[in-house]
């Protein structure tokens, strides 16, 4: 309510805030949404352009930009939308009015629209004149126009990283929020298309806020049970430790995401138009309206409640919309006034957040919603296809892809310890990373040359970002070059071909100076490994010491690896040590020349020589170890055959390539499906060559199977992990008509059929390759028992507690088929299509022979009921996982200008933004990203899955009631963090930062239904102080877009109680089961905020620098105003990544945070997006004062 104070006789001109509004549903009867919408996808069979402007017409008509202004046009041509004149109230003099405005100005009937792709949004919004841009907000405030998911693509669920997926929902609706400000918020998920859904996927979207979830493709069998059962809507809860929290009503599509059979209106369709002249002769209303109401009785009969949900669209559709317009119109008129609408249907359009409303709203409350506690892995279209081939499809853009992500961490880490703001450079990067998580690109269902596109976006945002990034360290390293002129500032490089052992940087520079940059928060180390073409080497640390280093003979199969060019047969190997976390430490690394021995070398490595006839004569002996690792291979066949533990522990494990063929069977394999001709594989060889390479650091088993696939058992000195470096390819044909290739480790652990896969890189899921629900015990087929694997699978023995897991470097299929063994497909290579409109086989092809992959496994075991250093065996495996997938980043300069003796006085040759000990264990910095005007988002993550546990210091024998459990909090003290930085105000968003946490409203379905884990409650040490504030009537009222019906439909965070420490619980924690976690509020909205706040108002705060967070896997996001030094001042939010809880808040003085997205309905300005606005020079913004 705003109040005005006007001298006399003053006009006052109102701009009217047409708020978002719902059509009115009917009592009694079926109410029918229409949701006009239309999906499109990122890059398929056309690349990302080409599906934008609707180039090659021959390959596909789809053309994005033309569905835009088609539908801006249709639904501005609406004849029955009506607008009101602006009013002009008079008020007397000296009078003070209170009043309020609240206009509904388009019918319930009036045609609606939803979008999803915030990518496609963004291309077409740049291209688009003031005016044209008003007039989509406008549509777009009125509810008229709707976006559903706003990720920047429609992401694929299965293979990516859980932080990349938060990357991409993140710049997806950074990007709505600059454009169409709160009104444009999606409230809806939206993932109608993806191959199968994972859990921590559900998680992340309900930690976002989102009310409701909708999908579309489900497992064949999954869907009859659902049909069944009736939970074609149910809960979905995806977290045993967040409970209520990861809770997300979902909606399962009951059409795909396609208009019912006979009602689609595109022109890509062929169905009849609706034709309601009576006095025509091809007259068909009235056939065509008893079709439609059959349909959608029909699909009533499987949801809960009187209302259901009709999708209207399909892939491009609406390029002419008002074809689909007009005939829905007809629809909507004839269904409600037609004779044979005998069970009084009300149809009318609709969006998916206005569905979920109403069944919010008016939904069955006397039955129980089914929980959901699983994932829907693997997609089975029928009995005999299973889209789990694409876990695998195109492995180089998988690695691509992830490399590419992490190094956008880097960059955006580096942007923030140089003090500078964002960059066009970083814009770049964003959108290729999140481009390539579409799901027809990171899963490899998409054609070669859009493949290709996919790559050049990601090389050319890669190239821009390093020469940011090579500035950036010039500024960081002002006495490399030699002097601080700005003139002698060095120019780093990176060397990406390091996979396969080529940089010419390297091979070119007598000597260089190496920065080995940190991206975790936490000190590591590196295996350095560089091409070499010197005999000897002097390498000198930081400290101006002699680092021990270690030259190996490259094996036969890289340095005849396709497309390398280098002369380099040696790799310098040596360990970077202490590596500060977000930080570097650098080296110094420069050539001894002896010529003479050069040589010699040379000459004994010539062409008529070659290095794998040398190998040939190298040392044969079949076993390697280090500190902690014994592992052997048999004599006989040479495949690995034992592993054994310093502790004791040995497992017996051969490891062995297999394939499985393509035949002439009917169904075949492509690049979604996989449809091997046999249950299971071919092995390659059963007899291997092998040879030894020993020395102080590195000690390898190097395995030649065939001419196609060799492998690098390798140990370093001090890790307890088994590497495995393997070469595939090219992969032969033969007579077959394609191979999927796959590496099986046979071990005598005893699993009982079960094994564990990771879920985006975060939680373990249980998985079984027998068929649980039939009455008898049936094993399914291979093919419907791989799932992704995108970090780890691991497999474990109850009778002798030992578990093993294996790691990987990208994405991959994987399965335990037969008891005690993990199956990895790590290439597959394919003449085959299966038939699912790519029209394409999976033949991948570089340098004019078949792609060679090389990638790296990593096997790690231990007994699971043992803890290290307070850890369980999966917190240390999420561990090595992480360490690894985020190892330190290598960038080389030149050391021309420094000699031995200028090393010594240079400076800056170590560094980290951390300060000592300032970031507690277990606590992660999972981002630090420059943001908008100058701030900088942080989000922290508790690693931990359990809280610790230590022993009592007692004599008495060790046992179950030997331990307790540590406070369930781990305290965070802001200040000290960062160095040179001094937090002055901090605010909290949700967790992909679009909206203030106190801000937003989620649906709480718990109020309104009753599902398993609904009556979840909160702890008496946890509402000890504090109470949840019920929302005003008049702050209900501000949002339009909720009914009047239902005061507590949405509810604002309330205040964060005080966290009590007066009881704690024992918590028992079996590896892999439902943890035990504290309870949540009743009410899901509080949750979020629980603890945040304490007896202060959320409005207007500046906090002091500690916080407490909770041991469990949760997120969630705090923003943080920072002064650098104290002459320069700028704003700097942090984005806060904590789990369970939010972080425990109390407040010295008042500070007005300014606002997360522009409010469109307070000011008439145009405001440009962070892209369009953005410059090097960001200036501080004053805070605007919040209407009230």
């Amino acid at each position: 309510m705003d109040v005005f104070l006007l001298k006399r006789r003053r006009l006052l001109t109102f701009k009217i805030v047409l708020f978002q509004q719902c059509p009115q549903t009917r009592d009694g009867a079926l109410n029918v949404h229409l949701i006009p919408h239309s999906h499109m996808d990122a890059g398929w069979v056309k690349t990302f352009d080409e599906y934008y402007y609707g180039t090659k017409t021959s390959v596909s008509t789809a053309n994005v930009q033309l569905i835009y202004h088609s539908v801006l046009s249709e639904l501005l041509h609406d004849k029955r939308r009506k607008t009101p004149p602006e009013p002009i109230i008079f008020i007397p003099e000296s009078k003070i009015y209170h009043f309020g405005l609240h206009i509904n100005d388009h019918s319930p009937t009036s045609p609606r629209f939803t979008f999803s792709e915030t990518a496609y949004f963004w291309r077409w919004w740049k291209e688009q004149r003031p005016t044209t841009r008003a007039t989509f907000r406008s549509l777009v405030q009125e509810g008229r126009v709707e976006f559903a998911g706003g990720g920047w693509v429609h992401n694929d669920e299965a293979t990516p990283d859980y932080l990349h997926i938060i990357d991409q929902y993140t710049w997806g609706l950074r990007k709505l929020n600059d454009t169409l400000g709160s009104c444009g918020k999606p409230k809806a998920a939206w993932q109608i298309d993806t191959y199968g859904h994972t859990r921590e996927q559900v998680s992340l979207l309900a930690q976002m806020g989102y009310d409701g979830l909708f999908i579309g493709r489900v497992d064949h069998k999954e869907r009859e049970s659902m049909i069944e059962e009736d939970r074609m809507e149910f809960m979905w809860r995806g977290s045993d430790v967040l409970g209520k929290m990861s809770d997300i009503m979902t909606h399962t599509l009951f059409n795909l995401y396609n208009a019912p059979d006979g009602f689609c209106f595109d022109f890509l369709c062929n169905d009849e138009p609706i034709i309601d002249d009576p006095d025509n002769k091809v007259y068909n209303a009235d056939k065509r309206v008893n079709d439609f109401i059959s349909q959608i009785e029909r699909q009533a009969k499987y949801y809960d409640h009187d209302n259901i949900m009709v999708t209207m669209g399909g892939d491009f559709t609406y390029q002419s919309a008002a074809n689909w317009f007009m005939n829905m119109d007809k629809l909507i008129n004839h269904v409600n006034t037609h004779p044979a609408n005998l069970s009084d249907i009300n149809i009318f359009y609709s969006t998916p957040s206005c569905y979920l409303k109403a069944i919010y709203l008016y939904g069955r409350r006397d039955k129980a919603v089914y929980t959901e506690k699983g994932d829907q892995l693997p997609y089975g279209s029928d009995a005999l296809t299973y889209w789990t081939g694409y876990y695998t499809s195109r492995p180089s853009l998988k690695y691509f892809a992830r490399r590419a992500h992490v190094f956008l961490q880097v960059v955006k880490q580096m942007t923030v310890i140089a003090r500078l703001g964002d960059s066009y450079e970083l814009h770049l990067l964003r959108h290729a990373v999140s481009l390539v998580l579409h799901h027809d690109a990171i899963t490899g269902t998409s054609q070669q040359h859009v493949t290709f596109d996919f790559v050049r976006i990601l090389s050319e945002a890669i190239d821009a970002c390093t020469k940011k990034v090579s500035n950036l360290l010039s500024y960081m390293t002002p006495t490399w070059g030699g002097s601080r002129r700005t003139k002698n500032n060095q120019q780093f490089v990176i060397c990406h071909q390091l996979n396969m052992s080529q940089c010419r940087f390297t091979e070119n520079q007598e000597s260089m100076l190496l920065l080995v940059y940190n991206p975790l928060s936490v000190k590591t180390y590196h295996h350095v490994r560089l091409p070499a073409i010197a005999l000897h080497y002097t390498i000198r640390d930081f400290n101006d010491e002699e680092v021990e280093y270690q030259l190996v003979p490259l094996p036969a199969a890289i340095i005849n690896l396709p497309g390398r060019s280098s002369t380099a047969i040696q790799e310098l190997c040596f360990e970077a040590e202490n590596i500060p976390p977000l930080g570097f430490t650098a080296y110094y690394i420069a050539p001894v020349r002896d010529q003479l021995e050069e040589n010699e070398f040379a000459k004994k490595f010539s062409k008529t020589n070659p290095p794998g006839k040398v190998e040939a004569e190298q040392e044969i002996i079949p076993f390697i170890s280090n500190e902690y690792l014994k592992v052997t291979v048999d004599k006989t066949t040479g495949l690995l055959e034992s592993i054994q533990h310093v502790d004791g522990v040995r497992v017996d494990i051969t490891q062995n390539f297999f394939y499985y063929a393509q035949g002439q069977q009917t169904l075949q394999s492509g690049a979604y499906s996989f449809r091997p001709d046999r249950q299971r594989p071919t092995p390659v060889t059963d007899k291997v060559s092998y040879n030894t390479i020993r020395g102080s650091l590195v000690k390898e088993i190097r395995q030649r199977f065939s001419d196609w696939i060799t492998q690098v058992v390798r140990l370093y000195r001090g890790e307890e992990f088994v590497e495995l470096e393997w070469i595939v390819g090219p992969i032969p044909i033969g007579t077959d008509l394609g191979k999927e290739v796959v590496s099986v480790l046979s071990s005598n652990i005893t699993s009982n059929g079960e094994f564990f896969t990771d879920s985006n890189s975060r939680q373990m899921m249980r998985r079984t390759c027998w068929n649980e629900s039939a009455s008898q015990q049936q094993k399914k087929p291979v093919a419907a028992c791989y799932y992704p694997v995108t970090s780890r699978i691991c497999i474990h023995s109850q009778n002798t507690s030992i578990e093993m897991c294996v790691l990987v470097d990208r994405t991959q299929g994987g399965t335990s088929y037969n008891d005690g063994e993990i199956e990895l497909m790590v290439h597959r290579r394919l003449l085959t299509d299966d038939g699912f409109g790519l029209e394409e086989t999976l033949n991948e092809e570089a340098y004019g022979v078949g792609l060679v992959v090389k990638g790296k496994h990593r096997i790690l075991f231990a007994n699971y009921r043992q803890e290290v250093d307070d850890q369980t065996f999966s917190e240390r495996m999420s561990l090595y996982s992480r360490k690894w997938q985020y190892e330190p980043w290598l960038f080389l300069t030149s050391g021309e200008k420094v000699n031995r003796r200028k090393w010594q006085n240079v400076r800056n040759k170590r560094f980290s933004v951390l300060k000592l000990h300032g970031l507690p264990r277990h606590i992660h910095v999972l981002t630090l990203e420059p943001w908008k005007a100058g701030t900088v988002l942080l989000r922290l993550e508790n690693t931990l899955e359990s809280p610790v546990r230590e022993r009592f210091r007692t004599d008495k024998a060790d046992g179950p009631e030997d331990y307790t459990s540590k406070p369930t909090h781990i305290t965070v003290e802001l200040k000290k963090i960062f160095l040179q930085m001094n937090i002055k105000m901090v605010r909290e968003t949700t967790l992909a930062a679009n909206q203030w946490l106190d801000d937003a409203r989620q649906m709480d379905w718990s109020t309104r239904y009753v599902y398993s884990g609904a009556d979840d409650g909160i702890l008496p040490e946890d509402a000890e102080e504090g109470d949840e504030k019920p929302m005003k009537a008049a702050e209900n009222r501000e949002s339009g877009h909720y009914s009047d019906e239902d005061p507590e439909y949405t509810r604002r965070k309330y205040i964060r109680p005080r966290f009590s420490d007066k009881s704690r619980s024992k918590i028992k924690m079996p590896i892999y089961a439902d943890y035990d976690r504290r309870k949540r509020s009743v009410n899901v909205t509080a949750n979020i905020m629980e603890n945040t706040i304490n007896d202060t108002s959320v409005d207007e705060i500046r906090i002091n620098d500690t916080t407490e967070t909770l041991t469990n896997e949760t997120t969630t996001v705090v923003s943080v105003k920072m002064e650098v030094n104290e002459t320069t001042k700028y704003v700097e939010p942090l984005k806060f990544f904590a789990t369970q809880k939010t972080p425990k808040l109390s407040f010295l003085s008042r500070m007005k945070p300014s606002k997360l997205a522009p409010d469109w309905a307070a000011e008439t300005e145009e405001v440009m997006s962070s892209e369009e606005d953005f410059s090097s020079n960001l200036k501080k913004r004053s805070p605007r004062r919040r209407n009230r």
